[in-house]
C-alpha cells in the first residue's frame, strides 16, 4: 500500500507498507543553533493556556517509535493520519518522540527526544531533549509535567504509542535502550509525581472523584489488564485498551479525532466508543478483526471490581490451602480460559487471561465469588469491540502463569494490585511462602492450622506405562490422585525416519482437543485417527493455545518469506473447519511483535518442524516450502504410510513434566496398528 504524507516543512512522499519496510527520505532535519545545541530548547512559542469548562481537549501523545517506526514507518503513519484532520482551536495535540533508531521521515531526530505540536496541519517543533530512554519513568514523568504546565485543558488524554506486553512487562519499548520499557511500577511513579510536581488542589484535578485526565488509552497490544487499570483508577475516569495482540495498523486516528474535531462536546465515554468502532472497522477492511479486542473501561467502577477480584483470589487461596487437587483443577479451567499473546513454547508467553472468562470457567471451583468478578466486570467495561474469534472476551484481562516462568511471576507480583494472586502463584510454583504470605494466609484460614500441602513428585510418572487397546488405541491410566494434581495430559505424535532412530515431531494434541479424558479415573486415551493439521497438504507443528465448547486456537510455526513466523490457526469445535487468522512474529524482550498479516499469495511457506533423536536432542528443521495461492487453506490431511510413535505427556501446575513409555504404531494402505 503507498500512501504520501503530507507535505509538512520537509516532509517529503514517503513509501510505506502495512507490516513491510519503509523507505527513508534521506532529508534530515535542519542543523541544530548553537543555543539549541546548548540548552536543548528551541527559542519557539509558549502555548497560551486553555481556560477550564469551555470544552477544549488536550491530548498528550507518547508516541515511542521502537522498530515499529524504524523498520515499518508506522508511527510517521499514524503522525500523518493526525495531520489530514482539521482541528478546532480547542483541541491540542502534544507529541513526545523517541525510542527508534531511526524515523521514517525527515523531520523527527532519532538522536533526541523531541515534543511537537500539530498546529495547522503542520508539526510544530516545541522542544529537544537530551537522548533518554521512553521506557524511563523520569521520561515520562517530564513529558506529563511539561503538558499539564503547558497545556490545561477541560479534557486531558494520555495516549501510549508502541509495544505492550500486558502486566509483566509494560508498554513502550525503547531500541535505543536496549529495549526498555515503562513497568507498571513505573507508569504509576511517573504519574504520582507529575500529578504533585508542585501542583496541588482542585484546579490540577487531585480529587479522586474528579480525575485529572479523562482518557488513558494504549494503541499498544495487551495493556488491558486489571492490573494496569487499578494504577489509573483516581488519576483518570476511563482507560481504553486492548487484550489481545494488535495489529500494526493500531487505531483509527483519521476517524476518532474527525470526530472529536467535529463535536468537542462528545463524552469521553463515547468517544471512547468511536475509538473502538473505528478500531474496528478499519481491521474489518483489512480483513484483520477475527482475533481483536479493545474495550472502554470505566475506572470510577474499579474499586467493586478489585474487591472482587481480591475474594476470587483469596477463595483460591483457602481452596489451594485445603484441597491438594484444586490447584490442577484451576489450571485446567485456564487452560479453557480465552487467553491473549499466544501462550505456547513456540509463540511467546503474556500469561494473561480473560478475567471474566476465567470466572465463568471457575465457578464450580470458586462457587463463592466467581459471580461477583463477573458482575463487577459487567459494570465497569462500559463498551467493547472483539472478533468472532475471541468471542468470550469481557474487556479486562488477568495474569495467569500459563509459562511458569518465575522471573515472570516476580514482575507480576511487582506491578499486581491483588495480594491473594500473588501468593496463590507462588504457592503453586514454588511450594514456597514469605512470612508475610504465611501470615496472609493464616488470616484467612482463621483458627485453622496452616496445612503443607501434600509433596507431589511429577517424576514418578516418568516412563509411565501405556496400554493398547482393541489395536489402535493407546491408553493411559496413572489413577485419579496423579491426574488430579496436574495441569494437562497432551500426547507427542511423531514421524519416523531412518528406520526409526530419528522422528519427526508433528505437535502436542491436548487434553482439550485429540484426547480422550477421564480425569475422574485418571484415564487418558489418543483420540489420533491418521489424520493431522496441513496446510495446502504440507503437515505442521501444532500448539494448541486454547479451546473451549466454541472454537479451539493454534499456533503453528513457519518461515513466511524468509521470517521465522507463528500463524494463528482457529478451529469452529462443531463443524471442525479450520481457518488461518493470520502470521505474527515472535516475541522479543517479553512483548510480541505487533505484525498481525494475512497470509497473500504469492507468499513462501515453509513450515518449521522438530527432528527428535535419542542422541542429539530435537533440532528444528525447515520442511518444504510451497507458495500460498488464493485457494490455499488449513485442513486435516491423511500422514501416509510409515511409521510413528505416540508419547503421552504429564504437566504439573509447576510447569515440570513427564513422559510416558514411547508406543510405536504403523499405518499401511491407511490402516492403523499398533505394533
Amino acid at each position: 500500500m503507498k500512501k504520501k504524507l503530507l507535505n509538512l516543512l520537509l516532509i517529503t512522499a514517503l513509501i510505506l507498507t502495512a507490516c513491510g519496510s519503509a523507505e527513508n527520505t534521506d532529508i534530515s532535519p535542519e542543523p541544530e543553533t548553537a543555543e539549541e545545541k546548548e540548552t536543548g530548547v528551541l527559542p519557539t512559542l509558549t502555548p497560551e493556556p486553555t481556560e477550564k469548562g469551555d470544552g477544549s481537549w488536550a491530548i498528550y501523545w507518547y508516541l515511542c517509535g521502537s522498530d515499529l517506526e524504524s523498520d515499518y514507518g508506522l508511527a510517521t503513519n499514524d503522525i500523518d493520519e493526525v495531520l489530514h484532520v482539521k482541528l478546532p482551536n480547542n483541541v491540542k495535540i502534544v507529541i513526545q518522540t523517541g525510542g527508534a533508531s531511526e524515523w521514517q521521515n525527515n523531520i523527527v531526530s532519532a538522536k533526541k527526544i523531541e515534543r511537537y505540536e500539530i498546529i495547522d496541519g503542520d508539526l510544530e517543533l516545541l522542544e529537544k531533549k537530551k537522548q533518554a530512554s521512553m521506557g524511563d519513568s523520569d521520561t515520562l514523568k517530564d513529558f506529563l509535567s511539561f503538558c499539564l504546565k503547558n497545556y490545561p485543558a477541560e479534557h486531558k488524554m494520555v495516549i501510549f504509542w508502541d509495544h505492550g506486553g500486558g502486566t509483566t512487562t509494560g508498554v513502550a519499548m525503547d531500541e535505543n535502550f536496549d529495549r526498555d520499557t515503562l513497568s507498571l511500577p513505573e507508569m504509576r511513579k511517573a504519574f504520582e509525581e507529575a500529578i504533585s510536581d508542585g501542583l496541588t488542589g482542585e484546579a490540577y484535578g487531585t480529587d479522586a472523584e474528579n480525575p485529572l485526565f479523562d482518557i488513558i488509552g494504549f494503541d499498544a497490544c495487551l495493556m488491558a489488564t486489571v492490573d494496569v487499570a487499578s494504577i489509573f483508577k483516581d488519576k483518570a475516569k476511563y482507560m481504553i485498551a486492548s487484550e489481545e495482540n494488535m495489529p500494526s495498523l493500531g487505531w483509527n486516528y483519521k476517524k476518532w479525532l474527525g470526530a472529536l474535531a467535529e463535536n468537542t462536546e462528545i463524552s469521553p465515554a463515547d468517544l471512547g466508543k468511536v475509538i473502538c468502532d473505528s478500531y474496528f472497522s478499519a481491521c474489518e477492511k483489512e480483513d484483520l478483526a477475527d482475533k481483536i479486542t479493545l474495550s472502554v473501561t470505566d475506572l470510577s467502577k474499579l474499586d467493586p471490581l478489585l474487591e472482587a477480584y481480591s475474594a476470587f483470589g483469596d477463595e483460591a487461596l483457602v481452596r489451594l490451602m485445603n484441597d491438594d487437587y484444586f490447584a490442577g483443577g484451576f489450571s485446567r479451567a485456564a487452560k479453557k480460559t480465552e487467553n491473549y499473546g499466544g501462550n505456547t513454547k513456540k509463540s511467546g508467553y503474556s500469561d494473561m487471561a480473560d478475567m471474566g472468562d476465567l470466572a465463568k470457567h471457575a465457578k464450580e471451583l470458586l462457587p463463592n465469588s466467581y459471580q461477583a468478578v463477573l458482575s463487577a466486570i459487567e459494570e465497569a467495561v462500559i463498551y467493547q469491540v472483539k472478533g468472532d474469534y475471541k468471542s468470550h472476551a469481557n474487556g479486562l484481562s488477568c495474569f495467569f502463569n500459563y509459562s511458569h516462568d518465575k522471573d515472570k511471576l516476580k514482575d507480576y507480583i511487582k506491578g499486581s494490585g491483588t495480594e491473594a494472586f500473588n501468593y496463590y502463584y507462588t504457592y503453586t510454583l514454588t511450594d514456597k511462602l514469605d512470612e508475610k504470605g504465611y501470615d496472609y494466609v493464616a488470616n484467612l484460614l482463621g483458627d485453622e492450622d496452616f496445612r503443607e500441602r501434600a509433596s507431589f513428585d511429577i517424576r514418578n510418572l516418568e516412563d509411565a506405562k501405556v496400554k493398547i487397546e482393541d489395536g489402535n488405541t493407546a491408553a493411559l491410566n496413572i489413577g485419579s490422585e496423579n491426574a488430579s494434581r496436574l495441569e494437562s495430559v497432551s500426547y507427542n505424535l511423531l514421524f519416523a525416519v531412518d528406520e526409526g532412530e530419528t522422528f519427526v515431531s508433528l505437535g502436542m494434541a491436548s487434553t482439550s482437543e485429540d484426547v480422550i479424558a477421564d480425569w475422574k479415573n485418571g484415564i487418558f486415551k489418543d483420540n489420533f485417527h491418521g489424520v493431522w493439521g496441513a496446510i495446502d497438504g504440507h503437515p505442521v507443528y501444532m500448539e494448541l493455545e486454547s479451546a473451549d465448547d466454541d472454537y479451539a486456537m493454534y499456533q503453528v510455526p513457519v518461515r513466511l518469506n524468509g521470517e521465522d513466523v507463528c500463524l494463528s490457526v482457529a478451529c469452529d469445535q462443531e463443524t471442525h473447519e479450520f481457518i488461518i487468522l493470520g502470521a505474527q512474529g515472535e516475541y522479543e524482550n517479553g512483548v510480541p511483535s505487533r505484525d498481525l498479516r494475512k497470509l497473500k499469495p504469492g507468499d513462501k511457506v515453509t513450515p518449521i518442524l522438530f527432528l527428535v533423536n535419542e542422541y542429539a536432542g530435537v533440532t528444528e528443521f525447515k520442511s518444504d516450502s510451497f507458495i500460498v495461492s488464493e485457494d490455499t487453506s488449513f485442513d486435516e490431511t491423511e500422514l501416509g504410510d510409515g511409521l510413528y510413535a505416540i508419547t503421552f505427556e504429564m504437566t504439573g501446575t509447576d510447569g515440570k513434566y513427564a513422559t510416558s513409555e514411547i508406543e510405536f504404531f504403523s499405518v499401511e494402505d491407511g490402516v492403523m496398528a499398533y505394533l
